[in-house]
């Protein structure tokens, strides 16, 4: 799993792949926005990688959110812009 990036210095600017996870909160009505404290996002230079970590629910990347109810993005990132490709609630 080489291509999992803490960080986005190591991936390509242009083209990468993010998965994006935050606590559910059923009350909370605006799930869209990605650039919140309360958002982990992990990066990726590939799909596969990124889509195999979405599949097994993330939670080996977010250990911090083990127990809890969330929402989990799989974003793809090209030249700058922001497509969701797969998204789940995980209770």
């Amino acid at each position: 799993m080489n291509a999992t990036a803490d960080n986005k210095i190591n991936v390509d600017d242009d083209n990468y792949f993010l998965l994006a996870a935050r606590v559910w909160n059923n009350q909370k009505e605006n799930y869209t926005t990605i650039e919140d404290s309360e958002t982990s996002i992990k990066y990726f230079n590939n799909y596969p990688d990124a889509e195999k970590i979405y599949q097994e629910g993330g939670l080996s990347i977010f250990p911090n959110l083990k127990g809890k109810d969330i929402k989990l993005d799989l974003i793809h990132v090209r030249f700058g812009v922001n497509r969701l490709v797969l998204s789940r609630i995980l209770v």
